[in-house]
């Protein structure tokens, strides 16, 4: 079992459940009259691009920003914001970025970074609003950008103390399994008075594909939304798809009322168990030529030979991904909310995921639910 592998090593600690940015007790914030960490590494956001993100460029319901004046690749907070196509600040309120278990402030800041490509230059990973900044946002587990490109990718880096506590995940299916390495980036925004809902576009990696595939303890990326019309302030993880065929044991089941999802459907979040992954060898795999390329990135897909040994010990430099995927969901015109991205490893702080995450736009029109963009 891979939890009692890692637990020798890390000296398992329990910990109380501290699962939000709020919580954490070292956060940086861009939003000086809310932020009350003593942390000094902030960013003021002052963005110069004061035009409103409300005029359409032809593409029919998306409202698309103008990002031509923001600094969209580094690794501060405003980078970050830029990267995403968050340029409006009319829309745009506040950020913080932080976690509740790893209190070194340089190791969370090495978990982040703005970018304007992730692996080969040739690979399928183009950013998806290149008309003016042609970057996106990474967040890892891990180290967001490899110490010593190409050269160095292994994903395999504690970002915590190794004898830290791992905290409680109360999304997960089983509270047998902490999280470690939590990192959350919470973005405060204002719905354009047009909106219907907003898309977010994003690709998850994890070298726990594939021979961590129908276990409980995988690495997740949740999408957090926070909303107080939307969703009664009610904190709602927006992103997940149907489970791969061979998980009996889902994440969560649709409830009724709940946008992008049947009452009843048995779902799971986005993790290596996500229906929407793309698969290297588990299971007779035999779709690996027609994954999305993610060359360069230290996620390719191994083979069975390679990426299982047979112990679950194993699994540090292969890995796969979900592909492009865009999660769309309603929010009310107008109305101020909190969209929070949040990774973490589960049941250990080495085997790591990433995400990147691009073109946050809101739409006047609405299809709530995650799908595969072609």
């Amino acid at each position: 079992m891979k939890n009692m592998i890692i637990l020798a090593v890390l000296g398992f600690l329990a910990a109380p459940a501290l699962f939000s940015c709020e919580s954490a007790g070292n956060a940086q914030s861009s939003d000086s009259d809310t932020d009350t960490d003593t942390d000094t590494d902030t960013d003021s956001d002052t963005d110069t691009d004061s035009d409103s993100d409300s005029d359409s460029d032809g593409d029919g319901d998306l409202i698309l920003p103008d990002c031509s004046q923001c600094p969209a690749v580094g690794d501060t907070l405003e980078n970050l914001r830029c990267a995403v196509d968050l340029c409006d600040d009319d829309v745009f309120l506040g950020q913080q970025y932080g976690s509740p278990t790893i209190t070194n402030q340089a190791n969370i800041d090495i978990s982040r970074a703005a970018v304007s490509h992730f692996g080969d230059p040739t690979n399928e990973l183009t950013p998806l609003y290149p008309e003016t900044d042609g970057s996106y946002a990474l967040m890892s587990s891990g180290y967001a950008v490899p110490s010593v490109p190409p050269d160095n990718y292994d994903h395999n880096q504690g970002l915590q103390g190794a004898f830290s506590a791992g905290i409680e995940d109360p999304w997960a299916p089983s509270d047998e399994y902490p999280a470690y390495d939590v990192l959350n980036w919470a973005i405060d925004l204002k719905a354009p008075p047009n909106a219907g809902g907003f898309q977010i576009h994003y690709v998850f990696f994890s070298v726990e594909y594939d021979e961590y595939v129908g276990r409980e303890f995988n690495d997740k990326f949740y999408i957090f939304l926070d909303a107080q019309s939307t969703s009664s302030g009610d904190r709602t993880v927006i992103n997940f798809t149907e489970c791969r065929s061979n998980i009996t044991t889902p994440d969560f089941t649709c409830p009724a009322e709940m946008p992008g999802c049947d009452e009843g459907d048995e779902l799971c979040y986005l993790a290596i168990n996500s229906g929407l992954s793309e698969c290297c060898w588990y299971d007779g795999c035999t779709t690996m030529d027609q994954n999305t390329d993610i060359s360069g990135t230290g996620f390719e897909c191994g083979t069975a030979a390679e990426d299982y040994v047979g112990d679950y010990s194993m699994g540090f430099t292969y890995g796969s991904s979900t592909g492009w995927l865009v999660t769309e969901w309603p929010i009310e015109p107008n109305e101020e909310f909190t969209i929070t991205f949040h990774i973490h490893d589960t049941a250990d702080n080495i085997l790591d995921s990433e995400v990147i995450i691009d073109k946050f736009v809101f739409v006047t029109d609405v299809n709530a639910g995650t799908e595969v963009i072609e």
